[in-house]
Formats: structure tokens, C-alpha cells, sequence
């Protein structure tokens, strides 16, 4: 569904984020790629029912619910494997979860205010680094107008407090600094970045996060930093991650406790 975008050898936003666990981690997953959990899939699912409906017939399939223990069952099974060869194939209670998701993401206000304008789904972009001419990618969920980028995330709880928090800890903002960015560069003149977070289980619970111009530009920061060490490491050919001791301190707790 992707092959031209992750055939494309540009560095992309996962990768660079990589950095945060370690150099290694980043090689790993450049010749690797990432294991798809079956949050992922949701995910996958999900998306596509909110930014591209038209297209769930050609890339899903909802799994019959037959007996495989059965001849009956095995064979009904063995039919619809080989119809939907191509396709990703979920349970009637995924597909359900993912229609409902969609809307309560259509018919939250934010979401429709967001969305009145022209806007694309799915928009490739690639770019060339201007420090280190290396070459990048990142595909957005949404360009809205051409000036507003809209990434929809699913997640387990998206009350303000809690998703907040995860826009950092799973540097969302770097994300949202890297696409801003590399879509500047390709036409699109980005003002506002905005995650659109939708619960996974009911009432599937929608809430939309603008990031503050403080957040992109922390972002933008460490993107920056990563973006330098993919070019030393790639250079050098060099991937350790702690090739230095590391000293240990006791923790500030432990000292109070002892004093």
C-alpha cells in the first residue's frame, strides 16, 4: 500500500527517533524495519477509515466467523484466504472498533473545523538535508489548505493530561517538527500542527492538541541533533551506542534517606 514511500531510500522520523534508545537501535531498524504489533494494525485500520474510507474495500477484509475445526469451516476459511491474497485482513470486532473510531473523529467539532477546507491525505514528501545533504521522507496524515498539517493518533487515553505527557515521552514533537518542516520544503508552508488523539475503546474519546511554537522548536532542536549523528555514524560507519563508562550515582532519594 506504501511501497513506493518505504522503497524510497530517504531517512524518515522513526528512524532518526531510533537515536533516543541508542545508535544501535537506529542500524537495527535500517536493515530490519519494524515489527508490526497489532496496535499498529489498528492503527493502519483506523486510519484509513478516517482519512481514506474510499480505499477500505480494495486494502481490508473482515474475517468470516467460521469454525476452522470443521470441514465446512476449513474450507469457507480457505476461500477467503485466497480472495483476499492482498488485502489485511481484521475481526468483525477490529473493523467495528475502527468504523467507530472514525466516527467520533468526524463528528467531533474541532475535527470538522479543522477539516472545512481543501485538504489531501496521505501527502509523500522528500527532501535533501541542507547540513548534510542527506535525504529524507515523511509521509502526513493530512495538509489542510496547505498550510495546516493534521496527524490523527490512537491511543488509550486522550484526556488532555495524559496524551499531553505522550507527546513528549514518545516524541510526537519531533515528529511533528520533522514533517512541519520537511513539508516547508516541498510547497507546503506549514503554520499549525495539530494531533488529533481518538481513544481506542468505547466512547472512543476524541481531543485535538495544537502544538505551541515552543514544542516545535525543542523539537526541531533534537531532530537536528539526530539528523548530525546519522550523518557521523552513516560516515564512520560507527553504531555503538555506550562506548564510554558510565558512572553511577546514587539516586537523590537514597541520599536524603542517609543523611
Amino acid at each position: 500500500m506504501d511501497e513506493q514511500y518505504w522503497n524510497h531510500p530517504g531517512v524518515n522520523h522513526s528512524t532518526l527517533k531510533a537515536f533516543s534508545k541508542g545508535a544501535a537501535r537506529v542500524k537495527h531498524q535500517m536493515e530490519n524495519g519494524t515489527a508490526e504489533t497489532e496496535a499498529m494494525r489498528l492503527g493502519t485500520l483506523a486510519h484509513l477509515c478516517v482519512l481514506e474510507p474510499h480505499l477500505v474495500p480494495k486494502h481490508v477484509a473482515v474475517a468470516p466467523e467460521v469454525s476452522k475445526r470443521t470441514k465446512v469451516g476449513k474450507e469457507k476459511w480457505k476461500e477467503f484466504e485466497s480472495d483476499n491474497a492482498d488485502k489485511m485482513v481484521f475481526t468483525k470486532d477490529q473493523y467495528d472498533t475502527a468504523v467507530r473510531m472514525s466516527e467520533s473523529v468526524h463528528n467531533h467539532p474541532v475535527v470538522k473545523e479543522l477539516f472545512q477546507g481543501s485538504w489531501v491525505a496521505e501527502t509523500e514528501c522528500y527532501w535533501k538535508d541542507d547540513l548534510w545533504g542527506i535525504d529524507c521522507k515523511c509521509k502526513a496524515d493530512a495538509i489542510v489548505e496547505k498550510t495546516i498539517m493534521v496527524d490523527l493518533k490512537t491511543t488509550i487515553d486522550a484526556t488532555p493530561a495524559a496524551f499531553g505527557r505522550q507527546i513528549f515521552n514518545y516524541f510526537y514533537h519531533t515528529q511533528a517538527a520533522w514533517y512541519s518542516s520537511g513539508a516547508a520544503r516541498c510547497g507546503y508552508p506549514i503554520t499549525d500542527f495539530f494531533f488529533v488523539a481518538v481513544e481506542k475503546t468505547a466512547p472512543f474519546e476524541v481531543c485535538v492538541f495544537k502544538m505551541s511554537r515552543e514544542s516545535l522548536d525543542l523539537g526541531r532542536k533534537t531532530v537536528l541533533e539526530w539528523l548530525g549523528q546519522f550523518y557521523n555514524r552513516s560516515k564512520n560507519d560507527y553504531w555503538i551506542s555506550y562506548d564510554k563508562p558510565v558512572e553511577v550515582l546514587p539516586p537523590a532519594w537514597l541520599l536524603k534517606e542517609n543523611h
